[in-house]
C-alpha cells in the first residue's frame, strides 16, 4: 500500500519577507501624519494623499497578507530563524525558551507581518537574542503599525473626497 503523505522533497518554501513592504508603509504613514497635522487642507496634502491611494493599490496584496493571522507553524519559523540569527545564544534550554517564545508571541494573536516585521527589525538593530518581554514589544508595535496603516487606508477615500471638497470651495 502507498504511504498516504507525500516525504517532502527539498527545503520547505521560505516564509514571505515584509521588507519590501516597508517603503510603502512609510509613504502610507506620512500622509497620514500631514492628513492628521493639518489646519487647513492643501493642494499639497490632497497630492499625499493621492500617492498614499496608488501606493496602497499597488501594495495591496502585500499588506492584506502582512494583516492575515499567522498559524503556529509560521511563527514557529520566524522566531526559529531569529534565534538561530543569534550563534552565540547558547543552547541550554533552547528548548523552553523557544516554547515560551512562541506561546507568548502567538498570545498577543499577531498577524504575519507583525512577527515578520518584529523578528526582522530586531536583528538588524540588536547584537544580542532578545528577552520573551523584547520580542513581545517588537510585536506589539509592528501589529499597531499595520493596524494604523490598514485603518487609515480604509478611510483614504472619504479623506481625499472630503479634501477635494475643501479646495473646490
Amino acid at each position: 500500500m502507498r504511504d498516504l503523505v507525500e516525504p517532502q522533497r527539498g527545503k520547505p518554501p521560505a516564509p514571505p519577507s515584509f521588507s519590501g513592504l516597508e517603503p510603502p508603509l512609510r509613504a502610507i504613514a506620512a500622509a497620514r501624519e500631514a492628513a492628521a497635522l493639518a489646519d487647513e487642507p492643501s493642494v499639497e496634502l490632497l497630492g499625499q494623499v493621492d500617492k498614499a491611494i496608488a501606493v496602497h493599490r499597488e501594495n495591496r496584496a502585500a499588506l492584506e497578507q502582512a494583516l492575515a493571522p499567522i498559524p503556529v507553524a509560521g511563527a514557529v519559523a520566524y522566531l526559529g530563524l531569529l534565534v538561530k540569527a543569534y550563534p552565540n545564544a547558547g543552547s541550554q534550554d533552547a528548548g523552553v525558551f523557544g516554547q515560551f517564545l512562541r506561546d507568548d508571541v502567538m498570545s498577543l494573536d499577531p498577524s504575519f507581518g507583525a512577527v515578520e516585521m518584529a523578528c526582522r527589525r530586531w536583528r538588524q538593530k540588536s547584537k544580542f537574542l532578545p528577552t520573551i518581554a523584547e520580542m513581545m514589544v517588537e510585536v506589539r508595535a509592528a501589529r499597531e503599525e499595520l493596524a494604523g496603516i490598514a485603518e487609515f487606508v480604509e478611510r483614504l477615500p472619504t479623506i481625499r473626497n472630503a479634501l477635494a471638497a475643501r479646495l473646490s470651495r
